[in-house]
C-alpha cells in the first residue's frame, strides 16, 4: 500500500479513538515508506494533539522535503500550539513568494488554519488576502461569516449569511451557522427554523442537531435539548463539551441518578486529553452536585477537593462556591456561609459571586437571606446596573407565600430582566408574554385584573 493509503487509515483509527490502530497503521507505512512526508506529518500532529511539542518539532525537523506545503503548515501550527500565532503568520507570510503556483490554495489553507485554532484577527488578515487576489473565490462569503462569529460580530455574520442563503438555498453549512448566530443573538425561534432547514436538506446533519439542541437549552426546553444531545451523541460520542450540555439539563430536569454514568464516562474521557483540566474541573464539579441532591454529601465534598487540584487558582473561588451549596443542601449552614464567604473573598466579580451564593440560598428554601442578599446585589451593582435581581426577588417572595411583595416585583420583572422573568415563571403562565405576568397573577390573588398595570414603571 502506498504512504498516503496507510495514513489515511491511521487518520481513520486516530478518530475512532483507537490510538494501536492508528500507531500501527503509521509504522507499517514508515517502514515500507521511510522518507514519505504523509506519515511524518500524521506522527508530528498526533504529538501535538497530545501536547508534546518537542517531539512533534524533532519529527518535523527530520523531514527532508522541507518546502512540502504540508510541512510548511504544521511548521505554522506547531508555533500556534506554542502560543507564537503572529510568528506563525509571518513565516506563512515568507513562504508566499514560493506558492504563486498554487497561490488560490495557499492562501485559502492559511486562512482555515488560523479559524482552526480560534485566531480570527490573523484569519481575517488572510482572508482579507484571499479575497484582494481571488474575488469571486466560492468559499469566501461563508468564510467571512465563520471569522465575523469567532470576532462575536453576529449581526454582521446573521447579514452575511442571509444574503448566502438568499443566493444558495440549499447550502446546509449556511443553515447551520445561521442558526449559531440566532442563538448567539437569543433568537430561539429562527436558530430551530435554521437548523430544521439544515436537517431538511441533510437529515444526518449532526450539526443541524447540536444547534437544535442548543437552542432548546437557552430557551429552557429541557426534555427536547436531552432529547437532541442524545441523537447527536449516538453519531459523536466523544465530544465532551456536548457530554457536559447533557449532563447541564440532567442536572437542571433533576435527573441526578442518570447524569452520574455520563459524567464517570465525561472524567474518564477527559482524563486521557491535554489541557482539559478545566473540563475535569467542571466534571467533578457537577458530580459532587448530583452526589449532594442524592444526599451523598462527604462523597460529594471530596470530589470538590479532587476537583480542587485541577481548577486554575483564578477560579478556585468557584468550588468554594459548590462546596457552600453542598453544605447548604445538607442544611449545614454555617459551615455553607464559611465557604461562601471564602469564594466571595477569592472572586475577582464579586457582585456576580454574591448573586450567586443568594440563588444557592434560594434554591435551598432560605428565602429570606436570598432577599437580602439580593438587596445587597443591587445596592453594590447600582439602581440601573443591579435591576437585573427583581425578577430573582419576585421569585423569592412568591416561595415565601408574600403575594404582596410577589406582585410588586412581578411588575417591574420583565423591565429588569425579560429573559430571566420568562424562565423564572413560565411555567406558571405557560403562552402568555412576560409584561402580562403580573396582569394574571394579580387575578390569581384578587380575582380580577388590574387596572392600567403597565403605567408609572420606574424602569
Amino acid at each position: 500500500m502506498e504512504a498516503d493509503e496507510l495514513t489515511d487509515i491511521a487518520e481513520y483509527y486516530m478518530s475512532g479513538k483507537q490510538d494501536a490502530k492508528a500507531n500501527q497503521a503509521i509504522q507499517a507505512a514508515i517502514d515500507m515508506h521511510p522518507d514519505s512526508v504523509d506519515p511524518q506529518i500524521f506522527l508530528a500532529r498526533q504529538r501535538m494533539f497530545y501536547g508534546k511539542l518537542d517531539e512533534a518539532r524533532n519529527i518535523i525537523d527530520g523531514i527532508t522535503e522541507q518546502d512540502d506545503q504540508e510541512v510548511i503548515y504544521i511548521r505554522a501550527e506547531l508555533l500556534i500550539k506554542e502560543g507564537q500565532a503572529d510568528k506563525a503568520s509571518d513565516f506563512l507570510l515568507e513562504q508566499m513568494p514560493m506558492m504563486q503556483d498554487s497561490l488560490d490554495t495557499y492562501l485559502y489553507d492559511c486562512v482555515s488554519i488560523f479559524m482552526d485554532y480560534d485566531r480570527w484577527e490573523l484569519a481575517q488578515d488572510w482572508l482579507l488576502q484571499l479575497k484582494d487576489n481571488y474575488p469571486d473565490h466560492p468559499r469566501l462569503p461563508i468564510m467571512e461569516a465563520e471569522i465575523k462569529m469567532g470576532l462575536d460580530d453576529y449581526e454582521s455574520a446573521y447579514t452575511l449569511l442571509k444574503a448566502i442563503l438568499e443566493e444558495e438555498p440549499y447550502c446546509s453549512e449556511a443553515w447551520n451557522l445561521l442558526a449559531e448566530t440566532c442563538v448567539a443573538l437569543d433568537n430561539m425561534a429562527e436558530a430551530i427554523e435554521a437548523a430544521d432547514y439544515s436537517l431538511a436538506i441533510n437529515p444526518q446533519d449532526n450539526n443541524a442537531l447540536l444547534m437544535k439542541a442548543n437552542a432548546f437549552m437557552h430557551e429552557g426546553q429541557m426534555p427536547e435539548a436531552i432529547e437532541h444531545y442524545r441523537k447527536y451523541l449516538e453519531v459523536q460520542p466523544d465530544d465532551l463539551s456536548v457530554t457536559l450540555s447533557l449532563a447541564l439539563c440532567y442536572c437542571n430536569e433533576e435527573r441526578f441518578k442518570e447524569v452520574l454514568p455520563l459524567l464517570d464516562k465525561a472524567e474518564q474521557y477527559a482524563l486521557k486529553l491535554p489541557d482539559r483540566e478545566a473540563d475535569l474541573s467542571q466534571i467533578l464539579q457537577l458530580k459532587a452536585f448530583a452526589l449532594s441532591r442524592l444526599d451523598r454529601t462527604s462523597e460529594a465534598i471530596s470530589l470538590v477537593e479532587k476537583a480542587k487540584e485541577y481548577t486554575d487558582e483564578t477560579l478556585l473561588w468557584k468550588c468554594y462556591m459548590t462546596e457552600g451549596d453542598i453544605y447548604l443542601q445538607a442544611k449545614q449552614t454555617k459551615l455553607a456561609e464559611d465557604h461562601f464567604t471564602i469564594a466571595l473573598e477569592k472572586s475577582q466579580e464579586k457582585g456576580d459571586t454574591l448573586f450567586n451564593i443568594a440563588l444557592s440560598y434560594s434554591n435551598a428554601g432560605y428565602n429570606d437571606v436570598a432577599i437580602d442578599l439580593l438587596d445587597d446585589v443591587w445596592t453594590i451593582c447600582g439602581t440601573q446596573e443591579g435591576k437585573f435581581v427583581v425578577p430573582y426577588l419576585a421569585n423569592c417572595y412568591l416561595r415565601k407565600n408574600d403575594m404582596e411583595n410577589f406582585l410588586m416585583y412581578l411588575k417591574l420583572a420583565p423591565y429588569c430582566d425579560r429573559e430571566a422573568t420568562r424562565i423564572l415563571f413560565r411555567d406558571r403562565f405557560p403562552d402568555i408574554d412576560p409584561e402580562d405576568y403580573y396582569a394574571y397573577a394579580y387575578k390569581e390573588v384578587h380575582g380580577v385584573f388590574p387596572k392600567d398595570y403597565n403605567e408609572d414603571l420606574p424602569f
